[in-house]
């Protein structure tokens, strides 16, 4: 049964780079060794491209196909152009399909001219589909006979923020998702409150199956939490980048005023935010750093910091962080904003994981009962953690596609 399945072909498709879609990483290290595995994504010179060649070197099972837009210059011109050209005819043409994905992202044309390449050569039993952007290519992967198209979720679309064409961008999104999930067969959200959130805008296929599969992540990713005194106190942040609009203005002013706790960020530093920033001695700043890294020290730390500014981007009130669910996983006690998505989750474990503000970062420390934070309810919760790790998480996906 196993060489059967084996045999069945698998395409991945996004507009990121391996390091900057953990998720998409989880997600065929988990069927690799039951389904042939390709994917398509893109090479980027930047901080992800190193850990991207780890990612690769780790899964030698895998097919990767990766596009690196300064090598294939001409293609990204030509791509580049057809996406201004969309944008210029988008009010014309507001609900076709091509307009609409090639007005969103100039990398929707790209991926497609490399799927149809891989598509003469490989007949695909699924095609991934990982992001907006290659929502386009695996739709037309999927025309051909055959092929299943599955959509991932990771975040709700409409509900981020607009960056450019923001007089047509938000119909494009929803367009492009309206048009894709009546043609998806099987659809998968990152949280619940994306899932609810869609099935308030987008019909789907009588057939078609939905389910949530959070982003969680393995049980042998987080050690045993290690002892702490509480002196000092600390706290911890991570994202790819630490940069504006992402709640770290509390740190800051929390920090100042809190001397005898630390604060450590990891991320890349937006130097141009942090310039403006009065920084305490006891803000401790981490470059961006490899998962097994990050889970260790998050080992060491007390209180994991889920901080959302969420203004005009609606994604971020339903969505589960990364973030959010590491601290959990490794057993600190997490201060969150009242987000949908924080609030709802945390109301549905059978155990204390940590509390939403309702007054400021500072005035929450500052009353934080002590007894929570102690070594052993901090093992405690790393114990119960465990009901929800990626191992539990990836057998919904397994047993979709098996």
């Amino acid at each position: 049964m196993n060489n059967i399945l084996k045999q069945t072909q698998l395409l991945f498709i996004t507009t990121s780079s391996l390091a900057s879609n953990p998720r998409l990483v989880k997600e065929f290290e988990a069927l690799k060794h039951d389904f042939s595995c390709h994917v398509l994504c893109f090479k980027h010179q930047d901080w992800s491209l190193e850990l991207s060649e780890t990612i690769k070197s780790n899964n030698p099972e895998v097919k990767f196909i990766e596009i690196d837009r300064k090598t294939a210059f001409i293609e990204t011109i030509f791509c580049k152009f057809i996406h201004k050209a969309a944008i210029s005819v988008n009010s014309r043409f507001p609900k076709h399909f091509n307009v609409c994905a090639f007005a969103n992202s100039d990398k929707a044309l790209q991926l497609w001219l490399r799927a149809k390449v891989l598509q003469k050569k490989t007949k695909f039993s699924r095609v991934i589909a990982h992001n907006l952007g290659a929502f386009y290519p695996a739709v037309k992967v999927a025309d051909k006979k055959d092929t299943v198209l599955q959509l991932d979720i990771e975040d709700y679309y409409p509900g981020e923020a607009l960056y450019f064409n923001k007089t047509l961008e938000k119909q494009n999104r929803m367009q492009l998702m309206a048009h894709s999930f009546l043609r998806a067969e099987s659809i998968t959200y990152a949280s619940k409150g994306i899932q609810l959130e869609c099935e308030k805008h987008f019909k789907v296929g009588s057939q078609t199956k939905q389910l949530t599969i959070i982003n969680a992540f393995k049980v042998e990713d987080f050690v045993e939490p290690k002892a702490t005194s509480l002196k000092p106190l600390k706290c911890v942040w991570f994202s790819q980048h630490i940069g504006p609009n992402r709640g770290l203005e509390q740190v800051f002013q929390a920090a100042r005023r809190l001397d005898h706790i630390e604060f450590h960020l990891i991320g890349n530093r937006n130097q141009d935010f942090l310039s403006m920033v009065d920084l305490s001695e006891n803000v401790k700043l981490h470059d961006i750093m490899k998962q097994e890294y990050l889970h260790d020290l998050l080992s060491g730390m007390d209180v994991g910091l889920a901080l959302e500014d969420v203004g005009a981007d609606h994604n971020r009130n339903i969505c589960l962080t990364n973030k959010f669910l590491a601290y959990a996983q490794a057993g600190l006690y997490i201060l969150a904003t009242n987000t949908f998505g924080q609030t709802e989750f945390l109301k549905s474990l059978d155990y204390n994981a940590g509390v939403i503000m309702t007054t400021s970062l500072e005035n929450t420390l500052q009353n934080l009962d002590s007894n929570l934070l102690n070594t052993t309810t901090k093992i405690e919760r790393w114990q119960k953690a465990k009901a929800f790790s990626w191992e539990n998480e990836q057998l919904k996906l397994k047993q979709l596609i098996s």
